[in-house]
């Protein structure tokens, strides 16, 4: 069965709505908004990366241009864009397993509390002119995930080139 993008887009924020508090005020929010509030939890999880620490990894220095290296390094799983995600820095949003946003501890990130709310763009958010928070690595159908050790990888390859660690033993 071959599906179109805007089917697989359609069922993913489907399955993004079951994180949502109200459904219907999730979806009025997404058509006005470009965002919604949902709680990761039951469907995924969230980590958030310091866009900088991504740019170090994958040498580059815009979000538009990380999207083919993200999409292939974290197997097609969704990653988003956010402004003043992690403090006042740019962040990166990859939607995880549940099990491993529990026990994710990878300096350059943090997982986002499982039952605090998560300011997500609609599925079909996918350029920045959508406002701040964008997919880089759109959703590519319900349930499919990033793979948490290329995510982990990412994460400290990029720290530790900032932090001028990379390569050297603790």
């Amino acid at each position: 069965m071959v599906s179109t993008g805007a089917e697989r887009s359609l069922a993913s924020g489907h399955w993004l709505l079951g994180a949502a508090a109200s459904v219907r005020r999730a979806r009025s929010d997404w058509a006005d908004c470009g965002t919604t509030f949902l709680t990761p939890g039951a469907l995924f999880g969230a980590v958030i990366i310091q866009a900088s620490v991504v740019h170090a990894s994958l040498l580059l220095d815009d979000p538009e241009r990380c999207a083919a290296p993200l999409r292939t390094l974290l197997g097609g799983g969704p990653v988003f864009y956010a402004e003043r995600r992690f403090g006042r820095e740019a962040g990166y949003v990859a939607l995880v397993p549940t099990p491993v946003a529990m026990t994710w501890s990878v300096p350059g990130s943090v997982a986002h509390y499982r039952k605090a709310t998560l300011e997500v763009p609609a599925p079909q958010n996918v350029r920045p002119d959508h406002g701040p928070a964008w997919w880089v690595v759109p959703l590519d159908g319900p349930g499919v995930l990033c793979d948490p050790q290329p995510l982990a990888t990412l994460v400290s390859q990029g720290h530790g080139v900032l932090t001028g660690t990379l390569g050297k033993r603790p």
